[in-house]
């Protein structure tokens, strides 16, 4: 059954109108939620081998690798979760940069693409987190989690500047300017967050002492969390767009 579309000509139909404000919102919620469920299933039933350090000392936190990477059915969870958002960030990724596109001064485009770029590389490489567990194929699986820090930190950054910086036009909306502040915030918690759990695991790494092996651990839960919530302030950039699938294909609409 066709549903007439409001805004184009009657004879016109579509057999799907998504709003990308739902696309997204599905979109950042499976991993986030597979995230907290590998979790507490790690805490669960794998605790003490998920907390068992070099130097057996005490801890409460499992890290996410161990969490996500080495007991089932957490491997099977996270993996499903990521494989199947996987092709829909990538369409957000085009939408972001149409939106991106539209806002930013043409003397910025460069930048732009450099940021959407880093976004791309951002989400390879967490599939190949994903692919290659640091129990299974540690050298590969530590050079995509460095560029997977590298190009998201870089790119919500430059994206912070972008926005607050080199608008075509000055003023902005109530929404656009929660949107910004939103950004940098989370960029903020992530880069601070980041920065704590390198130190927390160096510290551990040299002096072994009981439970910063978990301060490491927490930290990284905030880093991940505070990711996939900036990824989620597209639902402010993009809230009234739509995208449509009718006998002429896929179409996105404003």
């Amino acid at each position: 059954m066709y549903l007439p579309l409001h805004n184009v000509s009657a004879g016109k139909k579509y057999y799907f109108r998504i709003p990308v404000t739902k696309l997204s919102f599905f979109t950042v919620s499976l991993p986030l939620f597979s995230f907290i469920i590998c979790v507490l299933l790690t805490m669960y039933k794998d605790f003490d081998r998920a907390n068992k350090t070099h130097c057996n000392i005490p801890n409460i936190f499992p890290s996410i690798s161990a969490s996500i990477g080495n007991y089932e059915p957490q491997i099977t969870i996270w993996k499903t979760a990521i494989y199947t958002h996987a092709p829909l960030r990538f369409i957000l990724i085009y939408l972001r940069w149409d939106y991106y596109k539209s806002i930013i001064r043409d003397d910025c485009r460069i930048i732009v693409k450099l940021a959407v770029s880093l976004n791309i590389i951002e989400n390879i490489t967490l599939l190949g987190l994903t692919h290659w567990t640091s129990s299974l194929n540690y050298s590969y699986h530590e050079v995509c989690f460095k560029t997977f820090i590298a190009a998201s930190l870089l790119y919500m950054v430059f994206i912070c500047i972008l926005l607050t910086k080199c608008r075509r036009r000055p003023n902005i909306t109530l929404l656009e300017r929660y949107s910004v502040k939103l950004k940098w915030r989370l960029f903020l918690v992530n880069a601070s967050t980041f920065t704590m759990a390198a130190y927390f695991f160096l510290r551990h790494n040299s002096l072994c002492e009981p439970y910063v092996y978990s301060i490491f651990a927490f930290s990284e839960y905030i880093v991940v969390v505070s990711n996939i919530l900036y990824h989620c302030t597209t639902v402010y950039d993009l809230h009234s767009h739509f995208i449509t699938i009718s006998k002429h294909g896929v179409t996105i609409e404003k």
